[in-house]
């Protein structure tokens, strides 16, 4: 290549770039647009094939280097040139009628993973139809919708034989048979994120997916007033499961033996039959009620629970805790925090009886117990005292205070110390401020089970950890 003459002698430059390996390629133009990309075919003949071996492309129509076709065009013709397209990611910035008759025809059949997301604001919702006997969901194996999409299911619904992941996000459909014919056209589907629309008014989702191991649905804020949504869920292999929907009816069908793990934020009352579905778990968080203690009998015993994150409501009731834990005999962690809703407030005042025996848990399981929130309220020092008296493997507990005074965490810092431990014979932190740090939420870690260094270090919401002096006292066996 010719670039500069140099007195009487030409000099030219080699050209490195095309001589980079294929790899080394395609991963500069997945750096820049796809027009761009298709672009370098002009350079020269090792660069017509390399932009059709992309393995991933996205066609964002906020991009301004589509061209003069408009996106749906540029869309249908670039599309079919590809010859080893596993990742589409289509981003629509308005509504468009074509996605049925322009994209999913020329997609190729290799495709893998394909995002669409339409992000604007104003406007109708684009629909979708999933036209039948098309090559490209037959290999699809993620699917993620998102954005101001309806989606309009046929009574003779597409097929989606290879699809196991499936996301849904602030997705409408055009009524609830379309949610369920979807489904059903997924018969190897394993993981399913539904984001749901908040709209006025009472509906019926039914969810019958054999398959499905992960389950999360979520719903969007609610700006002007919320939903009363029913969906009937039987999904009997599932292992995780995540809802976090305050407003929402979820009647579970039937049991799940399988069932690992599950992160629940809902209305207990209601959820009746939730409790049972999650009876099966080994990891467990969910909100703290005096209704949830109530419904909880004999028969119901989470055998198999061995770490549980609870949110713990305002006006902390420590016979609530201890109740609870008679459920959860093999218990090995336990997290208390305050991210509570604000409307169980009203709950607080129902009566439950005082804690008979102490819970199997504290006595033979119970290794580690991490507190944030902690503000040394009379039910919550009288919960703290006797965790820390029965619990007698307990091995590390962790307690962030909810102070805004030095003084007030100190006093509570040096409660928490003085408190009995179960075991015969433990060291103790007492600690005192020498770095000085401002009104917030502190955080002290106290390990029971072996001596501790001579500082410790203290933790506070705002991220600042400050350097604390660490004194110990042993204390008398506790007598049985």
């Amino acid at each position: 290549m010719k670039a500069a003459r140099l007195g009487s002698e030409e000099v030219t430059y080699p050209d490195r770039i095309s001589q980079l390996p294929d790899d080394l390629l395609l991963r500069i133009l997945s750096l820049v647009p796809v027009r761009t990309a298709m672009s370098t075919s002009l350079l020269s003949k090792r660069w017509k094939p390399v932009w059709k071996m992309m393995p991933m492309l996205v066609y964002d129509e906020t991009c301004p280097y589509i061209g003069s076709l408009g996106f749906d065009l540029f869309c249908g013709v670039s599309l079919p040139l590809h010859e080893a397209l596993k990742t589409l990611n289509l981003k629509l910035g308005k509504y468009s009628d074509s996605i049925d008759t322009l994209l999913f025809p020329n997609i190729g059949s290799n495709l893998l993973d394909m995002t669409i997301n339409l992000n604007y604001y104003y406007g109708y919702y684009t629909p979708i139809k999933f036209p039948n006997n098309l090559n490209v969901f037959k290999t699809l194996f993620v699917l993620k919708l998102q954005g101001k999409i309806v989606l309009d299911v046929v009574d003779s619904p597409v097929c989606f034989p290879s699809l196991k992941i499936l996301h849904l996000t602030c997705v409408d459909f055009q009524c609830e048979e379309s949610f369920t014919r979807l489904l059903s056209s997924c018969p190897v589907l394993e993981d399913l994120f539904l984001q749901r629309l908040c709209s006025g008014g009472r509906f019926l989702f039914n969810m019958s997916v054999p398959s499905l191991q992960r389950l999360s649905i979520t719903s969007e804020p609610a700006y002007y007033g919320s939903d009363e949504p029913r969906l009937e869920i039987s999904t009997p292999c599932l292992k995780y499961l995540k809802i976090f929907d305050r407003c929402g009816y979820y009647n579970f069908l039937e049991d799940m033996p399988k069932l690992v793990e599950a992160d629940v934020s809902v209305d207990m009352s209601k959820n009746e039959n939730l409790l049972r579905v999650l009876s099966s778990v080994e990891h467990l968080v969910i909100c703290l009620y005096p209704s949830m203690v109530l419904d909880l009998t004999d028969s119901l015993i989470f055998n198999r629970l061995l770490h549980l994150e609870l949110d713990v409501c305002n006006s902390f009731r420590s016979n609530l805790l201890l109740r609870l834990l008679k459920y959860f005999p093999n218990l090995q962690s336990l997290k208390l925090g305050c991210t509570y809703p604000k409307d169980t407030e009203g709950q607080l005042y129902c009566l439950v009886s005082e804690q008979g025996s102490v819970p199997k848990c504290l006595s033979f399981h119970l290794e580690n117990i991490q507190w944030t929130g902690y503000g040394g309220t009379l039910d919550e020092r009288e919960a703290a005292a006797y965790i820390l008296k029965n619990a007698h493997r307990l091995k590390t507990a962790t307690i962030r205070l909810h102070t805004t005074c030095m003084e007030n965490g100190q006093i509570m810092m040096k409660d928490l110390t003085s408190m009995s431990k179960a075991l015969a014979s433990c060291y103790l932190v007492g600690v005192r401020n020498l770095n000085g740090f401002s009104s917030g939420l502190a955080q002290a870690k106290v390990d029971i089970s072996k001596l501790l260094a001579n500082n410790v270090e203290m933790e506070t919401y705002e991220g600042n950890v400050i350097t604390l002096e660490a004194t110990y006292r042993r204390l008398p066996p506790i007598c049985s």
